[in-house]
């Protein structure tokens, strides 16, 4: 009887001793919200991006360690606790603007492809600079968001969620080129542009600028009933370290294929310009073509080919 009362004895003190300990790693969640800066110069952001691409790194190697894909305004993620991360942020909806080396936060970049050569047959008449330079398709608008040294704490059940807060914002500019005045419109066949020494990508992570160039190619013109010529093209921006000039080429050609090309150095209307806009006054007429029917004589040559021939004496 008196072993009994002594079991239950130490079987009470061993109850009253135990207390309710929290989990502390069950449960990964966060949620990322996201806030899209849409007051964007000269454009006008018509829905909300499809989708954004959440990217979590490793805060002291900058290596990739996991992701998340989101609805435009955010959502949940699971995260492993006690770790301290860099959070990239972005859509993940755009065409001509595509990402590189993105395992990596100091490494990955915005950048757009190379036109094909069938649209440098529309630049011809620029000359042969055309060929060698290096001339990509404007890019697509990409709303980017980034914070670094993010600690993401173990927690209790019952703790709050942790919250991140993330404001994207475009890395792209969208520019207006305006051109007074031109005439002849109703002998225009095709109007192309280029603009040289504009940055070649974006380092989202960092938001750095290349001092990498190319030029911008753009076809979106329009010529309204007074004769003035206005563009719009989209770019990652002109880094002023590069110290290369931003030269306009408008490159028409006319209904007989005949090809003109206006050159401006526009590189003064970069800095300090918080309208974008680019504007010229200039002349620019495309006179009629000499055509068969109207007595003229307008003979059409390729462009001459090097032929090497052996001569024998």
């Amino acid at each position: 009887m008196r072993k009994l009362a002594l079991f239950a004895l130490v079987l009470v003190g061993i109850l009253t001793s135990c207390t309710r300990r929290p989990l502390t790693t069950a449960d990964y969640t966060v949620i990322v919200n996201i806030e899209i800066e849409k007051e964007i110069v000269n454009y006008v952001v018509e829905r909300d991006p499809s989708l954004m691409r959440c990217v979590f790194y490793d805060s002291e190697t900058g290596a990739f360690v996991t992701q998340a894909f989101l609805p435009a305004h955010g959502g949940q993620v699971s995260l492993m606790p006690s770790r301290t991360y860099d959070i990239l942020v972005y859509n993940f909806d755009t065409e001509a603007t595509w990402i590189e080396n993105e395992n990596w936060f100091g490494e990955i970049y915005a950048s757009t492809s190379l036109i094909p050569d069938s649209f440098k047959t529309k630049l011809k008449t620029r000359g042969s600079k055309t060929d060698e330079e290096q001339i990509v398709y404007d890019p697509d608008h990409l709303f980017v968001a980034r914070k670094q040294d993010v600690f993401i704490p173990s927690r209790a059940v019952e703790a709050p969620t942790v919250v991140i807060n993330m404001d994207a914002v475009t890395v792209v500019e969208t520019w207006i080129v305006e051109v007074k005045t031109v005439t002849g419109v109703e002998n225009i066949g095709t109007m192309a542009s280029v603009i040289t020494g504009l940055a070649e990508f974006n380092k989202i992570g960092l938001n750095q600028r290349s001092t990498d160039y190319v030029s911008v190619y753009f076809d979106n013109h329009t010529i309204d009933e007074n004769g003035t010529l206005t563009a719009k093209f989209n770019t990652f921006g002109r880094n002023p370290e590069s110290g290369v000039a931003q030269v306009l080429s408008l490159v028409f050609t006319d209904v007989s294929g005949k090809g003109y090309v206006y050159d401006f150095d526009v590189s003064s209307q970069f800095p300090g310009n918080k309208e974008q806009i680019i504007r010229i006054v200039t002349e620019i007429h495309i006179p009629k073509p000499i055509t068969s029917g109207d007595g003229g004589f307008a003979p059409v040559v390729d462009e001459w080919d090097d032929v090497n021939t052996d001569i024998i004496i």
